[in-house]
Parts: structure tokens; sequence; C-alpha cells
């Protein structure tokens, strides 16, 4: 065979006299070589087929020659009467534009595998194998649609999570779906397209929204792309296909991959407008981000919402506890994220950009709205910091914390503390305090007062009368009765310890008119 110019014109010829079969396997092999290349150069591929023309363009990386190769013509040709093979970079050539002949249309990238599957279709003999080739394959879907999920699962980091989890069930749908459709379209079937398609689009617009580009996407697709290809390759071998027939469905395969890419792109790319539009909307969205315990990252969706991410946060809440008219806030600096709903907002900020917006919230301080902001965290701790914010406003509504329009959480850290597990406390009033808890309403109000009093300073009986306003001798009396009701539970340090926290969790809502503890336990104890 004469030798190949690399460089050479792409309308010069070189002329080889082969026969059909050794042609169609040569030309199969030089493309697989060519697709596995890869980049941003074009390989373009004209035949007359039927006597139309078509053009095809596919992505090379090659340099640039140009072969004429006669075909005899035959009735299962697929190529029935010639074919140029040429590659040279991609600004010299008007893809999707026909050169000659009967019928002038546009194929695009997205368009190849249908013109492929129509090649396969019309082909006689070819359809013939698509009929004993497909119902072969189809019970070996399963295995194929595993091996390429866990490969994918394994080799992308961004989509790794566990074998029952959702982001597993999500690839394994969107395999079996391709896999199932290319099948049908080679029985010459294909109404599920569609579906695909959008199921397709719909990954690549999540993603978007999830503030991520498309590598790890991309990567999958090129893990889906060789896992079939290999698996497509055995399966030939297996069945004795010959290296035309292979040809083909590989070519038609790689080609449908190609498409289900570009269906990720678009629903990428039509998000993305959607994010580039709506700033406003990507900070809500970012602000949802930045308190989810899973702690996303946030680097892509950042930058699309414009917003610096600073080194440490203040969480605050602002709730309308008693106000009819929904809450309205002044102008914010320009870099506070904000979630806003008639009754509730949730603001982030910087560090340094929290005493400008507490001077602004000033402004709306007032009966019925209750501020709370947390003190300087990292990122890992924001999700905590709205929690203890949103906690610090529950437990001034109950009565524990005193009552101030705007909240501190640095200053409250031990009732926020105290007061994070609420079933836990409850369950363990009713464990330990019971003795307490039956005493008349009066008397436990005074016992539980002189015992916590007692615990936190372990001071004389005229000390705590001084705290507590009353008679040193009262307080004696009290003592005793409280070791009536205690007994020898009081020299264990590990009951101090918990009736310590307990009573320093409780007592404040009891004071606050809380009555449920008491309520619980008079319907135990009645019969």
């Amino acid at each position: 065979m004469p030798a190949v110019r690399a460089g050479m014109n792409p309308h010069s010829r070189t002329k080889i006299a082969i026969g059909p079969p050794t042609f169609r396997m040569i030309i199969r092999v030089f493309h697989f070589f060519l697709r596995a290349g890869g980049s941003d150069r074009r390989h373009v591929l004209h035949w007359t087929m039927s006597g139309h023309s078509s053009l095809m363009t596919r992505p090379v990386n090659r340099g640039v020659a140009s072969y004429s190769l006669p075909l005899p013509t035959g009735h299962s040709a697929i190529f029935s009467s010639c074919l140029r093979v040429g590659w040279w970079s991609g600004e010299n050539v008007r893809p999707g534009t026909l050169s000659k002949g009967d019928h002038e249309r546009r194929i695009t990238s997205s368009s190849r595998w249908r013109v492929l599957m129509t090649a396969l279709r019309e082909d006689g003999n070819l359809r013939g194998l698509a009929r004993t080739f497909v119902p072969l394959f189809r019970p070996r879907i399963p295995e194929l649609v595993t091996r390429i999920t866990s490969e994918i699962q394994a080799g992308v980091p961004a989509f790794a999570g566990p074998s029952q989890g959702r982001r597993h069930r999500l690839i394994m749908v969107a395999v079996n779906g391709a896999v199932s459709h290319f099948l049908d379209l080679a029985e010459g079937n294909g109404g599920a397209g569609d579906r695909v398609d959008d199921l397709f689009r719909k990954m690549g617009y999540g993603e978007a929204l999830d503030g991520h580009d498309l590598t790890a996407m991309r990567a999958s697709h090129r893990i889906a792309r060789e896992r079939a290809w290999d698996y497509l390759r055995s399966f030939a071998v297996e069945n004795q296909l010959s290296a035309e027939a292979l040809g083909v469905l590989g070519d038609a395969l790689l080609a449908y991959i190609d498409h289900l890419s570009e269906q990720a792109v678009i629903g990428w790319q039509a998000a993305h407008d959607v994010l580039e539009r709506d700033q406003d909307r990507n900070r809500v969205r970012l602000l949802d981000m930045l308190i989810d315990p899973g702690l996303p990252d946030i680097g892509g969706l950042a930058a699309q919402a414009r917003w610096p991410v600073p080194e440490r946060f203040i969480v605050w809440a602002i709730r309308a506890i008693s106000l009819e008219q929904p809450l309205t806030l002044p102008e914010l600096p320009g870099d506070v994220l904000q979630r806003s709903s008639a009754r509730a907002v949730d603001l982030v900020c910087a560090e340094h950009d929290a005493d400008e917006l507490r001077r602004r919230l000033d402004e709306i301080a007032a009966p019925g709205i209750v501020i709370a902001f947390s003190w300087p965290v990292e990122r890992h701790d924001v999700p905590d910091a709205h929690r203890w914010s949103t906690r610090a406003i529950q437990l001034h509504t109950a009565g524990v914390i005193a009552d101030h329009p705007v909240i501190d959480c640095a200053q409250h850290r031990t009732q926020l503390w105290l007061g994070a597990e609420p079933a836990l406390r409850r369950g363990m009033v009713q464990e330990l305090l019971r003795p307490l808890l039956a005493e008349t309403p009066n008397s436990r109000e005074i016992l539980s007062e002189t015992l916590l009093a007692w615990l936190e300073t372990r001071d004389s009986a005229p000390a705590i009368a001084a705290r507590l306003g009353v008679h040193p001798q009262t307080i004696r009396y009290r003592w005793k009765r409280i070791n009536e009701i205690f007994g020898d539970d009081l020299h264990e340090p590990e009951f101090i310890v918990q009736i310590t926290m307990l009573l320093k969790a409780s007592v404040p809502l009891w004071k606050a008119g809380d009555q449920r503890d008491f309520e619980r336990f008079h319907a135990e104890e009645t019969p």
C-alpha cells in the first residue's frame, strides 16, 4: 500500500484496490483508533449510500491526510459507491454542511447515532443480524449495568456512595435506560428515546444546580464508553459476530454515548444560564448549602452567586413571635446571605460584617420580634451555629433566656448546651427527680430552688439564705426535707453531677410556667 504523507492536501487521492470485506475491516479499525484519540480536531467521513450524500464530523487528533478508495457495488455493502476519509483542523471545516448529493441536510453530532442506526437497519444483512444480536444481548443488561455503575462510583469520587444510596440508584436507572434504548434502536424501535434524553438533561441540570461543572459526569461517560465497548467486543467474539457487524454496532454505540453526553451538556447549560441570571436565588441556595449538615462543597455556587467565602461566619435567626404583620428588614450589607419567609429570616455574614449588620437590625428590634446570633465559627460549624441561634429563640420563647430583643448566643452557651436535648432532659427528670416531682407545687418550687443554689455554690446556710432572700433557719428546714427525699443519693458524685445539670436546665422552665414535667409524672402515677 502506498505510504500516506502527513500534511498532504485534503483533496489529493491515493488509489488502492481492495475487496469489500478487507476494506470494511480496515475502515472500522481505522475509525476506532481515531475515536480513541479524542481532541479538538475533526474527522470528516463522506460517503455516498444509495445515491444520498452525507457528512459526519468526529473528534480526532491526527495529522492531515486523504484517501480515495474505489468500492465495488454490492447489495450488502453499507457504502455502495465511494468513500473518502480526511483529517484536518476544525477551523477549516463547516460541520454539518453537505458538499454534494441529492439531499442537503445538517447532521449534528447529536444525530450521528441516528444516521448510523438508520444505516444499520437499511442494510438487509445487518437488519437480520440485529434481530439475532439483540435478543442474545438483552439478558446481559443487568450484568453490564451493574458493572458500569460500580466502576463509575469507584472511579469518580463525586459519584461515590453506598450501594443502596440515592446516587447509586440514579446511576443504575440512567445506565439501564441508555443500554435498553440503544438495543431498541438496533431493533428498529426507540420510543423511549425522549425519556432517556430527558433524564440525561435533568442530570446535567442537577449538576449545575449543585454548583458543579461537568467534569465528574464526563468522567463517568468515559468509563461507560470504555466498559460498554469492552463488553460489546467480548460479546462479539463469544457469539462470532463479524468485524463488519462489530464495527457498525461499535460506531453506533460510541456515537450514542456522545449523544447522551450532549444531552447532559444541554441540561447543564440551561440551568447555568438560569442561575447566572438570578444571583439572589443563587445566594438563597448558597445559604441552604451552608447550613446543610452534610457540608456540601460551596465553591462553585459561591462563584456563581459572586459571594466571597469568608474564613469565619456568623449565623443569625430572626423570628416574629407575636407580630401580626410580616417581617420587614432594613437594607442589609451587600455580602449578607438571606433566606426569608413572612415570619422567619435566616442570615449568614462574614465576621467582619457582624457589627454593621447588628446596627441595622437594631432598627427592627421590638416586642414580638426576637433576634439571635452565633459567635464566629468556621465553615464546618455553620450548621451548628444555625441550630444554636434557632434554639436560643426557642429558649427565649420558653422563658429560659431573659427577655431581650437581640440575643448573643455566646452569653448563653450553658443554656444552649443544656437545652440541646429536650427529650433526654424530660426522661432524666422523670427518672432522677421523682421524689421532688411528688412534692406539692409550693414545696417543689422552694426545694428545687434551694437545692440548685447549694449545688452551684456549696455555701453555708446563711450564705444561701442571703442569696435567696430568706432566713437561714428557713434554709436549714428546707435542707432537712431535701435530705429526707433524696437520702444517700446526695453523697453519690455521679448523681450530684446529673441533678445539677438537670436542675439548671429545668428550674428556669418551671419558673416560666412549663408544667409538662409534673403533668407527665402525675399521669404515670395515676392508675
